[in-house]
């Protein structure tokens, strides 16, 4: 078979190209229509889809701009509520405060009233029982009573005393020791005149002395102890001799006379009494063991118009006196 020729060959494939290239034209020019209609399609669906989607955020921003402010709206609640409510702890605290002031005051009122009801049953005790007292006194007293008015009358014979006016005694001074229920003289302005007379005689020796204690007696069984006390009295140029202290001791116990003898006629309480003054004072030196016997010296120189002055001693307390002790008072 003949070979074909080249120039046949050439125009062959020229035509071909131009046939290819045509349709791969045409096919770019179908692939895009195809695209730019798909394109179109997509763009022309996608904008109703973005609108859709904005107009659903709005909705929602608006929802949640909703939501927000009525969260603030219960916050701005919350708060009111919470100042409320930290306005009434204030105001419990305050009344917690007061109330446990009035508790208090109520417990302290609570413990006087319990107070003054012990009182008042105490002394609604103690009131029975002094009630009780009474009537059984009055009883006493009654059947007392009774008996006296049924009791035959006796008469018995009371003294009576002026009323009672104390004075000082300025004037003489007789002195009686009841003891014992014996009344005994002291015989004491005797006995200080011994005491004066012996002063003087040791004078020389005294004034050699502060103070000296001296003893005169016995006289009428009593003694006489005193302290003389020198004074120097240098503007006269003196020394004064005085006896600041002094004791009367009897010489033996029971001395003098029994009340009995003692109111005799002839007795030596009579005799002493026989020389006293009108402003002569009784003095009578008492113990315990003789208030009897005092009385009854007392009534007999009360009848004799005599002033009488008590001196009550002590139990065993010897009789003296000082310069700063007290004088007798009469009535």
């Amino acid at each position: 078979m003949p070979r074909p020729k080249p120039e046949d060959i050439s125009s062959a494939g020229q035509d071909s190209f131009l046939d290819v290239v045509t349709n791969i034209v045409g096919i770019l020019i179908i692939l895009v229509m195809v695209v730019g209609g798909r394109v179109q399609h997509v763009v022309l669906s996608a904008t109703p889809r973005a609108q859709a989607r904005a107009a659903e955020l709005a909705r929602e921003v608006e929802d949640l701009d909703k939501a927000v402010a009525v969260r603030e709206s219960e916050i701005a609640e919350l708060a009111e509520q919470a100042q409320t409510v930290a306005a009434a702890a204030a105001f419990a605290g305050e009344s917690r405060l007061t109330l446990a002031t009035a508790v208090a005051a109520a417990k302290a009122e609570l413990e006087g009233r319990r107070g003054s009801v012990e009182a008042e049953r105490l002394a609604a005790a103690e009131a029975a029982a002094r009630r009780q007292e009474l009537e059984a006194e009055i009883e006493r007293c009654t059947r007392e009573a009774e008996a006296a008015a049924h009791a035959p009358a006796t008469t018995k014979e009371v003294l009576a005393y002026p009323t009672p006016i104390a004075r000082t005694v300025t004037g003489e001074e007789l002195h009686f020791q009841i003891d014992q229920g014996r009344i005994a003289y002291i015989p004491l302005v005797e006995l200080f005149e011994l005491a004066k007379q012996q002063t003087q005689r040791r004078a020389g020796e005294i004034s050699q002395m502060s103070q000296r204690i001296e003893t005169v007696g016995p006289l009428q069984d009593f003694s006489l102890d005193y302290v003389v006390e020198l004074k120097i009295d240098q503007a006269r140029g003196q020394v004064l001799v005085r006896s600041r202290e002094w004791v009367v001791r009897p010489g033996r116990p029971g001395l003098g006379e029994t009340l009995a003898d003692a109111l005799q006629p002839s007795s030596r309480f009579r005799a002493v009494l026989a020389n006293v003054r009108p402003d002569t004072t009784v003095t009578l030196w008492c113990y315990p063991d003789s208030f009897e016997a005092f009385r009854a010296v007392r009534e007999e120189l009360h009848r004799l118009g005599i002033p009488t002055a008590g001196r009550p001693m002590p139990e065993g307390a010897p009789i003296g006196g000082s310069t700063e002790g007290s004088k007798s008072v009469v009535q």
